[in-house]
């Protein structure tokens, strides 16, 4: 009866284990992105606030994302993108270029852009959990990008992003703490497009 009793808590304790492993297992990276996506996909936008770290110290910003266009503000730039065309406005130089990005030259200006890319444009990893929250690693899948990796914590609790780190080829790094993010309203178009009314004296510098 004795024995009985022990192989029968044995068997119970490796249930549970194998339970344990196998919902662990199903937190993948994918898993992880697909959540993250699906907040999204779900919200007429996304805006956020942000903390850069600079060598100069924080640097906060702001960011609104509906489908492929954003619209992001910082002291020192701010960037628009409508789908197709991108305004770069620079305050310390009061220049605003304008150019056609593709894929990698938005990563490159807005690490958010990030977050509403395709599965073709990178390869996911998951790493260890870091405070709290789910890391993923995505690598850029064209080997000429300028970002070697993006690290990306993920809020377990809502699937929100925490902080976003982009390793640039050059050894650069930025790392942005998201102080707050959620769902928003439906934005105007307009809102996505730079308006020169609203910066007299900037001069437009067109790249395209």
């Amino acid at each position: 009866m004795f024995m009985k009793r022990i192989i029968t808590a044995l068997t119970v304790i490796c249930l549970c284990l194998a339970a344990s492993a196998a919902k662990t297992k199903t937190v993948t990276a994918e898993s992880i992105l697909a959540g993250l996506r699906s907040n999204i996909a779900t919200a007429h936008s996304v805006d956020a606030v942000f903390t850069i770290n600079t060598e100069k110290g924080p640097l906060q910003g702001s960011v609104i994302l509906a489908g492929d266009k954003y619209q992001m503000s910082t002291p020192e730039l701010e960037v628009w993108y409508d789908g197709k065309t991108q305004w770069t406005l620079s305050h310390s130089s009061k220049e605003v270029n304008v150019t056609t990005p593709d894929a990698d030259e938005r990563m490159a200006s807005n690490p958010f852009a990030i977050l509403t890319a395709g599965k073709g444009y990178y390869t996911a990893r998951r790493l260890a959990d870091s405070k709290g929250n789910y890391t993923v690693q995505l690598t850029p899948a064209d080997k000429t990008s300028t970002v070697s990796s993006f690290i990306i914590y993920v809020r377990p609790a809502d699937k929100w992003p925490a902080a976003i780190t982009v390793n640039f080829e050059d050894g650069r790094r930025i790392e942005i703490t998201v102080d707050r993010i959620a769902a928003g309203k439906a934005r105007q178009a307009s809102i996505f497009r730079y308006n020169k009314a609203r910066y007299p004296g900037f001069e437009i510098i067109d790249l395209r």
